[in-house]
């Protein structure tokens, strides 16, 4: 609650609130996925190491993107819609009081 009322006290709209939150969870996905492709690379091209060690054969390294992407975007989707949703009933109470 605290997150909506500072700004909307300061003098910020109602829609300014709810794009700042927004945008916020999408600094905070964006991060996420950087993080979680930073850890993952490495342990990826440690197993195409291991197996054209193992096998005697190249191995290349191949990831489904379109997935990943996805996976980046419902997160993206559900993040913000948990964000602003519970924002927005928050700012009409606002009003009420």
């Amino acid at each position: 609650m605290r997150d909506v009322r500072v700004p909307r006290l300061s003098g910020a709209t109602p829609r300014q609130v709810s794009l700042a939150l927004a945008a916020e969870t999408c600094c905070v996905v964006s991060l996420g996925a950087a993080l979680g492709l930073a850890v993952a690379t490495p342990a990826l091209l440690g197993t195409v190491h291991g197996l054209r060690q193992q096998l005697g054969m190249p191995v290349e390294l191949s990831v489904a993107w379109p997935w990943v992407i996805g996976a980046v975007a419902g997160c993206l989707l559900l993040g913000t819609t948990a964000t602003v949703l519970p924002a927005r009933t928050a700012l009409r109470r606002m009003r009420r009081v």
